[in-house]
């Protein structure tokens, strides 16, 4: 028995496991620098960070569920669809019963709280009720909100949505060798879009947490197209389906069939983009390749500044010939 655990802890997938969940294990330094931060937070911070965190990630993924069920070609999930529907509905109020206990404890900066209602998911980056400056993870607890947060999260988190995008291929291989059994099996129509929906659910909480951290939030949008596209395109879809109600009712079959043609394009288009997103980690992942990106970026860069000095030095040359003098900020 020994001797199998011995070869057990020796293993390949024991030794990759081990490194990665190494990367979400707090050592010393950063549970003196971040963790014991509590007096940043309000009491109300502390209790409820955890289950509000828990209960954003079950809304969001019981969304994604009825979004994808209710594009079912033949509506075989409506009902399941609309119970979850209900469960999201009850969901909401939690959100609301907290803006009102926050309220009236007497705290500040509640606004957050007001575009949180409107948009749920975006309590998976809520900050504190001190400063603003912190925000709760799991696992890692509460931590100042920065770029290098950003960062480290999102190499955390690399190889698990890698495997995650990765669950495209085999839904493809199943859709194409067995379509005929998926529109036939109920259960197995509803496996199918369970696994889509999971896909989606990660790369949207992903996308969520990472937006709340970052600082320029426009370009990490513009950097991270893929993973918007992920998330957009079921929604797409899901809201060409959403108008097919009145459609079926007024007996408007060619509409009817249109909406789903174009229903698949979106998903056909969405895992396609999952494949890109794929290759897209892949190569980030890549030490070599990401050091040729971040020169070419570095590159780039460099010309703009260039660029940037040589109509500063026209501009000063132009107003020395008109005899105005020019103060230039020191960069000391």
């Amino acid at each position: 028995m020994n001797h199998n655990r011995i070869e057990f802890s020796s293993s390949p997938c024991f030794e990759i496991l081990s490194k990665y969940l190494t990367l979400w294990l707090p050592n010393e330094e950063i549970d003196s620098q971040y963790m014991n931060k509590t007096e940043q937070q309000t009491s109300l911070d502390r209790a409820l960070a955890k289950p509000m965190f828990v209960l954003t990630l079950v809304w969001l993924g019981i969304a994604g569920v009825a979004m994808h069920l209710l594009g079912d070609r033949e509506g075989r999930y409506f009902n399941v669809a609309s119970g979850c529907g209900i469960v999201i509905l009850v969901l909401w109020l939690a959100y609301f019963v907290e803006v009102v206990a926050r309220w009236r404890s007497g705290e500040k900066q509640l606004r957050q709280h007001i575009k949180i209602c409107l948009f749920p998911p975006l309590r998976l980056g809520g900050r504190d009720h001190v400063h603003g400056k912190t925000v709760w993870i799991p696992v890692m607890g509460w931590r100042t909100v920065s770029d290098e947060l950003a960062e480290e999260i999102d190499i955390k988190l690399s190889y698990a949505m890698i495997a995650i995008a990765l669950l495209v291929l085999p839904l493809l291989a199943i859709e194409f060798f067995y379509f005929d059994k998926i529109a036939e099996v109920r259960a197995f129509g509803l496996a199918i879009q369970l696994a889509q929906a999971f896909i989606w659910f990660a790369f949207a909480a992903e996308f969520m947490l990472m937006i709340s951290l970052v600082s320029k939030r426009i370009l990490f949008v513009k950097n991270h197209w893929l993973d918007l596209a992920i998330i957009c395109l079921p929604m797409i879809a899901f809201m060409r389906v959403f108008r097919l109600g009145s459609a079926a009712r007024l007996g408007r079959l060619s509409k009817t069939a249109r909406v789903f043609r174009l229903r698949g394009l979106a998903m056909r288009a969405w895992r396609a983009v999952l494949i890109l997103e794929i290759v897209d980690r892949l190569i980030h992942r890549d030490p070599e390749k990401r050091l040729g990106s971040l020169e070419k970026q570095v590159s780039e860069k460099r010309e703009e500044i260039d660029a940037l000095e040589a109509e500063i030095m026209v501009l000063e040359q132009r107003l020395a010939a008109n005899g105005k003098s020019v103060d230039t900020p020191s960069t000391g």
